[in-house]
C-alpha cells in the first residue's frame, strides 16, 4: 500500500537543523504540549507538496516559515521538505484501474548522498530566502527541479489532490461550518469534474464565438454582393437588349437574301406544322403529367396518412412480433434442417450397419465353405496318411530283403545302405523345412493382402479426417471471426447508445428548459402587452398603422434630448410620452371613430390647434441656487410648431442635479432630479431604485421597445429551437443506427450459434474417425510386425533349403552311379523294386504334405475371416452407438420444435388479434395503395407516350435540317445557316426594319458588355459564399448541441458525485452520532444555482440543519462530511490536525474508531491531545520544545511493544 515512508524537515518553522520523522502504514498519532510544533509536522506536508499557499500553513509569506533564529543572523538561509512516499502496491493498482502513465524507474542520488529506489518517490521542497527579504522556492522529484504542475500531475498519479481533503487542518472543519451553502457546493464540484466540462463549454464558446464573427462577416460580404447584384442586374438588362437588337438586326439583314426560297420554305412549313403539333401535344402531355403528379402527390398523403393512424393502432407492435416471429421460424427451420440432417446421418449409418452385416453374411458363408473344405481335406489326409504308411512298410520289407541280397557284396552294399540312411536323414531334416517354407509364403502373401487393404482404409480414412479437421479450422475461424464482429458490434451499440442517452437528455431538459423561457416570454409579452394598454401606445400602434392623414407622431418621437437628461426628462413627462399629435381636432375626432370601430382602447391626443400650454414666468432667483440646471422646456430640442405641445407635457417643471439641492424648493416647484426623483407641488415625493423596464417609451423611439429580458429570451428560445432540431435528427440517426446495430448483432450470435452446432457435430465425426484411424494403424503395425517375422524366418529357410537340397541332389547321383555298376540281376531288381517304393512313398509324402498345407491355408484363411466378422461387428456396434446418440439427439430436438411450434403458434395468434384490430385501418390503407399504384402506372404510361413523341419530333427535326442541308447546297452564296423569312415580309419593309433598329442600337450607346460576365460571376460568387454561410450555421448549430451535451454530462457528473457523497454521508454520519442525516440542495432542478445543506438529526434530537446545531454537533457533522469526501475520492494517506477538539469523550472514541477502520485502506496521521484518540493509534510520536528551542522528536512508542527508542 502506497504511504509516507519518511519526512525529513530543515530549518522548517519550529524545527532547527534537520529533522527526520520516519511513519508507518496505518494509525499513528503526533502528540505533545501546546505550542511544541506538533502542527507544524502537518504545515510541513503541505509546504512540501505545493497542497497550500503560506496562508493555509499559518504564515503571513512564504519567508516566515523559515526558522525564525535561522532567519535572524542576517545571511541566506535555506529550509527545506522532503517527502518520502513507498510506492509498494502501485504497479499493481495501476494494473486494476488501468491508469496510463509509465512509473518512473530513474534512479538518482539524493544530496545527502543516498540513492532512491524504484519502489520510492521523494518530494523535496527548498525556500531560499535572502538578506533583503527575497526569496525563491523549487521543488525536486527524486532530485531533479520539477515545476508546481509537474508535481501535482506526479501526486494525482498517487490520488494525491490540491483541491482534495488529504490533509485537514484546524481551520478545515470550522471553515466547511462557516462557508455558505454555495461555496459547499462549490467542493462538490470540485469532485466531479465541473471545472473540466466548463473547461470544454468555454472552449466551445470561443470557438462558437469565432464561428459567429465570421458568419457576421460573411453576411455583410453577402450584403455587399446583393447590392452589387442588384446594380449589375440593370447594365445586364441593358446589355441583353442591346445583344437582342444586334442579333435582330444580324437576322433581318440577312433575311434580304432568302425571299427567293418559297418551293422549299412549303415543305420545310409542313414539317414545322408538325413539329408544332408534336409540342403542343407534349405541352398537353405535361399538363396531363403535371394533373397526375398533384394526385400522386394527394394520394401519398393520404396514404402516410393512414400508415400514420395504422402505427398508432400497433403496428410497431406487429412489427416487433413479427420480427420475434420470423427469429422463432428461423430457429424451427435450423432445428428441421438439422433433424433432416440427423435423418440422413441416421440413414447413412442404417446403410453401413447393412453392408457390414451383408459382409458378416458373406464371411459366415465363406467359413462354412472353408469348414466344408477343411473336412474333406481332413479326410483326404488321413487316407494319405495310411497309404504312407503302407508305403513305409513295402519299402522296410524290400530294404530288409535287399540286406539279404547284400551280403555278398558286403562294400557294396554298405556303400549303398550308407548313402540310402544319409538320403533318408536329408528328406527327413527338408521335408518340414519345405511344409513350413510353404506355409510362411502362404502367410506371407495372405499378410501382403492384409497390409493392403489396411493401408487402404488409412489411405481413405487421412483424407476424409484431413477434410473434416480442415471444415472444422475454417468453422473455428469463421466462429472467432463472428465472435469478434459480435464483440465489435456490441462496442458500436453500446457506443451508440450511450451517445444516443446522452442526446435524449439533452434533448429532455432543453424541451423542459424551452417549456420554461417560453412561460418567462409570455409573461413579459403579457406584461408589455398591458402596459401598453395602459400606456396608450396599443391605440397609438393602431392609430399609426391606420394610415390616418394629419398623424404628426408620439410626442416621443417629436423631441430630442441629451443623455445626460433623458431619465429627467422621461420622468418628467411621464405617461404624455405615449400620447399622440395630430395636426388638428378633426383628426382627433376621426382617430377616436377608428379606435371605436376596432376595439382598440383609449388614446390621447394633442391637436396642434386647439392645444394650450401652460403659462409660467421663470423666477430668476433659480438660476442661482445650488444644483439648478434649467426648465424642462429649455432642455428638449424640437419643431417649432411643436413648442406649445412640449409646453403642454412639462409645464414649469424644473430639472436639479441631486435631490438634497431641491429639497430646498419642495412644495413650490414641479421639479425632477437627473438621478429620476420627483418632486410634486404637493409635497409628494416620489424616488428610490432604477428598475430597468421591461418595455416603454424613450426620446427618439416610435414604440415600445422589447426588453433585454425578452430579447435574451427570444435569442435562447432561437437557439434552443435549432439545437433542438439537430437533437432530434440526431437522436433519430442514432436510433436508426442503434436498431440497425442491433439487428446485426442478433444475426450475427444467431450464425455463430450455428457454426458452434456445426463444430460440435464435426468433432464428433472427427473423433469417430481419429478412433478408427489409431485402430487401423495399429492394426498395420501389427500386421507388418507379423509380416517382417515370417519374412525373416522364411529368409532364414531359402537360405538353408538350397543347400540341403543340392547335397541330397548329389547323394542320390552317387547312389545311382553306385547302382549302375552293379551287375547283380537281382540286387538291381530289387534296388528298382525300393526305387519304385521310395518314389511311390516319395508322392504320398508330397500329397500329404500338400494336403497339410492346404489344410493350413485354409486355417489361416478362417483365422483372416473370423477377424473381419469381428471387426465387422465392432463396427456395427460402433454404428448403433452413433445411431443411438443421434436418436436421443433428435428426441431433443423433437421436443425443441414441439416447444417452438407452440410459441410460434402463440405468437402467429397475437398477430392475428393484432392484425383483426388492424383490419379496417389497414384495408383502407391498401385500397389507398392500390389507388396510388394505379395513378403511378398512369404516369409511367404518360411517360412513355411522352418519350415515344418526343422521339417522333426527334426525328422530324431530322428530316427538316436534312432539308435545309439541301437548301445550302443549292445556293452557295446566301447566308449560312439559311435564315428562315416570314412570309409577309417584303423587301421594302424589311429594309425598313433595319434602318429603325440601327437607330434603336444607336440610341442604347455606350452599353456595359461586361455586365453580362460580371453579373454571372457575382452570382456565382453569392451562392458559394450562401453555402459557406449554411455551412457556417451548421458549426454554429453542431457547437451549440455540443454546448449542450456537455451541459448535460456536467450535470449528470455532479448528480453522481452528489449522490455518492450523500450515501457516504448518511452512513459516515449514522456511524459517528447513531443519527441519521443527508445532504441537501436548495434546488434539486438547478443545482449549479444553488446551495447544498448538511441536514442532520441526532440521537434524540429533531431533525437541524448545520446552522442550528451546537458546536460539537457541527464539528462532527463537518467531519461526516469530510469523510464522505475522503471515501468517494480515496487518497493513500490522509492527515488531521487536532479535529477532535471540540468533541466530547465519547464523540472522540467514535471519531478515532472509524479512523481506526479506515487505517485499513490508507495511513493516518493525526496531530490530537485526546486521550481516546492516542489509546486508539497504533504508534504515538511524541513531540516537545524546551525553553524556545527547537522542536524535537522525543520517540516513538509502538501500541504492541510500547518501546521507545
Amino acid at each position: 500500500m502506497v504511504h509516507i515512508k519518511r519526512l525529513e524537515l530543515s530549518n522548517f518553522k519550529s524545527f532547527g537543523g534537520t529533522t527526520q520523522i520516519p511513519l508507518l502504514p496505518g494509525f499513528t498519532v503526533v502528540s505533545g504540549p501546546n505550542g511544541s510544533g506538533k502542527s507544524n509536522i502537518l504545515d510541513a506536508l503541505l509546504f512540501g507538496l505545493g497542497l497550500a499557499s503560506s496562508k493555509g500553513m499559518r504564515a503571513e509569506r512564504l519567508p516566515d516559515l523559515v526558522n525564525h533564529t535561522q532567519a535572524t543572523r542576517g545571511r541566506t538561509v535555506e529550509a527545506s521538505v522532503t517527502v518520502t512516499f513507498d510506492l509498494e502496491g502501485l504497479e499493481q493498482r495501476d494494473q486494476e484501474s488501468e491508469v496510463g502513465g509509465q512509473e518512473n524507474e530513474i534512479r538518482l542520488e539524493r544530496e545527502d548522498g543516498g540513492e532512491v529506489t524504484p519502489e520510492e518517490l521523494s518530494v523535496t521542497r527548498k525556500l531560499r530566502v535572502t538578506p533583503q527579504g527575497t526569496y525563491t522556492s523549487t521543488y525536486y522529484i527524486n532530485g531533479e527541479a520539477c515545476t508546481l504542475s509537474e508535481l501535482h500531475e506526479q501526486l494525482n498519479r498517487l490520488r494525491i489532490y490540491p483541491e482534495g481533503y488529504n490533509v485537514v487542518l484546524q481551520g478545515d472543519v470550522t471553515g466547511i461550518i462557516s462557508m455558505n451553502a454555495r461555496e459547499r457546493r462549490e467542493i462538490i464540484d470540485e469532485l466531479a469534474g465541473v471545472a473540466a466540462f466548463d473547461r470544454k463549454i468555454a472552449r466551445a464558446k470561443e470557438t462558437l464565438d469565432q464561428v459567429k464573427d465570421r458568419e457576421e462577416r460573411c453576411q455583410i460580404v453577402e450584403q455587399e454582393l446583393v447590392a452589387q447584384r442588384d446594380r449589375l442586374s440593370q447594365d445586364r438588362i441593358k446589355a441583353e437588349k442591346y445583344q437582342q437588337l444586334r442579333t435582330e438586326l444580324q437576322q433581318k439583314s440577312q433575311w434580304e437574301t432568302v425571299l427567293v426560297w418559297r418551293s422549299l420554305q412549303n415543305q420545310q412549313e409542313h414539317l414545322a406544322t408538325q413539329i408544332q403539333a408534336g409540342d403542343r401535344t407534349l405541352a398537353e402531355l405535361a399538363q396531363q403529367h403535371a394533373v397526375l403528379e398533384r394526385e400522386i402527390e394527394q394520394a401519398t398523403t393520404h396514404l402516410e396518412q393512414l400508415n400514420c393512424r395504422v402505427k398508432a393502432l400497433g403496428e410497431e407492435e406487429l412489427l416487433k412480433l413479427q420480427s420475434h416471429l420470423a427469429t422463432q421460424e428461423v430457429e424451427y427451420r435450423q432445428l428441421q434442417r438439422q433433424k433432416e440432417e440427423n435423418i440422413q446421418t441416421e440413414f447413412k449409418i442404417e446403410c453401413s450397419i447393412q453392408q457390414k452385416q451383408a459382409e458378416i453374411q458373406e464371411y459366415e458363408n465363406k467359413l462354412a465353405e472353408l469348414k466344408q473344405e477343411q473336412s474333406a481335406k481332413a479326410e483326404i489326409i488321413a487316407t494319405l496318411q495310411v497309404e504312407r504308411d503302407a508305403a513305409q512298410r513295402e519299402l522296410e520289407q524290400s530294404r530288409e530283403a535287399a540286406s539279404a541280397i547284400a551280403d555278398a557284396a558286403d562294400i557294396w552294399v554298405q556303400q549303398q545302405t550308407t548313402l540310402n540312411r544319409e538320403i533318408e536323414a536329408l528328406l527327413q531334416a527338408t521335408e518340414p523345412q519345405s511344409r513350413q517354407q510353404a506355409q510362411l509364403r502362404e502367410r506371407t502373401n495372405q499378410l501382403q493382402r492384409q497390409l493392403h487393404e489396411q493401408k487402404q482404409t488409412i489411405d481413405k480414412l487421412e483424407p476424409e479426417l484431413a477434410l473434416k479437421q480442415q471444415q472444422l479450422a475454417a468453422n473455428e475461424q469463421q466462429a472467432i471471426a463472428l465472435t469478434t464482429q459480435a464483440e465489435s458490434l456490441a462496442q458500436s451499440l453500446s457506443a451508440a447508445e450511450q451517445e444516443l442517452q446522452i442526446q435524449q437528455d439533452t434533448f429532455k431538459r432543453l424541451l423542459g428548459e424551452q417549456r420554461d423561457k417560453q412561460r418567462q416570454l409570455d409573461k413579459l409579452e403579457a406584461q408589455a402587452q398591458a402596459l401598453q394598454e395602459t400606456q396608450g401606445t396599443n391605440a397609438t400602434k393602431v392609430i399609426l398603422q391606420s394610415g390616418l392623414q394629419g398623424v404628426c407622431g408620439l410626442v416621443a418621437q417629436l423631441g430630442k434630448v441629451e443623455p445626460r437628461y433623458q431619465l429627467a426628462l422621461e420622468t418628467a413627462a411621464g405617461a404624455r410620452l405615449g400620447q399622440l399629435v395630430v395636426e388638428d381636432d378633426a383628426v382627433a375626432a376621426a382617430a377616436i371613430e377608428i379606435l371605436k370601430q376596432k376595439r382598440a382602447g383609449r388614446a390621447t391626443f394633442l391637436p396642434l390647434n386647439k392645444i394650450q400650454p401652460l403659462r409660467f414666468s421663470p423666477t430668476t432667483a433659480l438660476r442661482y441656487s445650488k444644483g439648478f440646471i434649467d426648465y424642462a422646456i429649455n432642455l428638449i430640442e424640437c419643431d417649432r410648431r411643436y413648442q406649445d405641445v412640449f409646453g403642454y407635457v412639462f409645464g414649469s417643471t424644473v430639472i436639479f442635479e441631486t435631490l438634497e439641492s431641491a429639497r430646498k424648493y419642495l412644495g413650490q416647484y414641479r421639479i425632477v432630479t437627473l438621478e429620476g426623483e420627483l418632486l410634486e407641488t404637493s409635497g409628494a415625493m416620489t424616488g428610490g431604485s432604477i428598475i430597468q423596464q421591461r418595455s416603454g417609451l424613450h426620446f427618439g423611439t416610435s414604440e415600445a421597445t422589447e426588453s433585454d429580458e425578452a430579447k435574451q429570451l427570444q435569442k435562447r428560445l432561437q437557439e434552443i429551437a435549432l439545437v433542438l432540431k439537430r437533437c432530434e435528427s440526431g437522436i433519430e440517426s442514432l436510433s436508426a443506427k442503434t436498431k440497425y446495430l442491433l439487428q446485426e448483432l442478433t444475426e450475427v450470435r444467431q450464425q455463430r450459434r450455428e457454426q458452434q452446432l456445426h463444430a460440435e457435430q464435426l468433432r464428433k465425426e472427427i473423433q469417430g474417425l481419429s478412433e478408427q484411424l489409431v485402430q487401423t494403424e495399429a492394426q498395420l503395425r501389427q500386421t507388418e510386425e507379423q509380416l517382417t517375422s515370417a519374412r525373416s524366418q522364411l529368409e532364414i529357410l531359402d537360405g538353408e533349403l538350397p543347400a540341403q537340397e543340392t547335397q541330397l541332389q548329389q547323394k542320390r547321383q552317387l547312389l545311382t552311379e553306385l547302382e549302375q555298376s552293379q551287375t547283380n540281376s537281382q540286387w538291381q531288381q530289387i534296388q528298382t523294386t525300393i526305387k519304385s517304393q521310395e518314389q511311390h512313398l516319395q508322392e504320398r509324402l508330397q500329397a500329404l504334405l500338400k494336403a497339410e498345407q492346404r489344410q493350413s491355408e485354409l486355417a489361416n484363411a478362417a483365422i483372416l475371416i473370423q477377424g473381419k466378422i469381428a471387426e465387422s461387428q465392432q463396427r456395427i456396434q460402433e454404428y448403433q452407438q452413433q445411431r443411438t446418440a443421434i436418436s436421443n439427439q433428435q428426441f431433443a430436438i423433437s421436443n425443441q420444435i414441439d416447444t417452438l411450434a407452440t410459441q410460434i403458434a402463440q405468437t402467429k395468434e397475437a398477430l392475428q388479434q393484432i392484425e383483426e384490430k388492424l383490419g379496417s385501418e389497414k384495408q383502407l390503407r391498401d385500397r389507398a395503395e392500390a389507388q396510388l399504384r394505379d395513378r403511378q402506372n398512369q404516369y409511367q404510361q404518360l411517360e412513355w407516350q411522352q418519350q415515344k413523341l418526343q422521339e417522333t419530333q426527334q426525328t422530324r427535326r431530322e428530316e427538316l435540317t436534312l432539308l435545309q442541308a439541301q437548301i445550302h447546297a443549292q445556293i452557295a452564296d446566301l447566308p449560312n445557316p439559311l435564315p428562315e423569312v416570314p412570309d409577309k415580309v417584303d423587301l421594302e419593309q424589311l429594309q425598313r426594319e433595319v434602318r429603325s433598329l440601327a437607330k434603336r442600337i444607336q440610341a442604347l450607346e455606350p452599353v456595359n458588355m461586361l455586365a453580362l460576365e460580371e453579373y454571372e460571376r457575382t452570382t456565382t460568387r453569392l451562392e458559394e459564399l450562401r453555402q459557406k454561410l449554411l455551412t457556417l450555421e451548421a458549426e454554429r448549430t453542431e457547437l451549440l448541441l455540443r454546448i449542450e451535451n456537455f451541459t448535460t454530462l456536467r450535470q449528470r457528473a455532479f448528480k453522481e458525485a452528489f449522490d455518492a457523497v450523500n450515501q457516504n454521508f448518511q452512513s459516515i454520519f449514522a456511524t459517528l452520532s447513531d443519527g441519521d442525516g443527508y445532504l441537501q440542495l436548495d434546488d434539486a432542478e438547478d443545482p449549479f444555482n444553488s446551495g447544498l445543506n448538511l441536514v442532520a438529526h441526532p440521537k434524540g434530537k429533531p431533525v437541524q440543519r448545520l446552522a442550528s446545531m451546537s458546536g460539537g454537533e457541527k464539528s462532527l457533522t463537518a467531519l461526516s462530511f469530510i469523510f464522505a469526501l475522503q471515501r468517494y475520492r480515496p487518497s493513500p494517506f490522509y492527515a488531521f490536525d487536532e479535529v477532535d477538539m471540540f468533541l466530547d469523550g465519547a464523540n472522540v472514541e467514535r471519531l478515532a474508531k472509524m479512523i481506526k477502520q479506515q487505517t485499513k485502506l490508507a495511513q493516518f496521521i493525526v496531530v490530537s491531545l485526546r486521550r481516546p484518540m492516542i489509546e486508539s493509534a497504533e504508534r504515538t510520536i511524541g513531540v516537545t520544545q524546551a525553553r524556545g528551542a527547537y522542536t524535537q522528536v522525543l520517540g516513538i512508542k509502538l501500541q504492541q511493544s510500547n518501546t521507545s527508542p
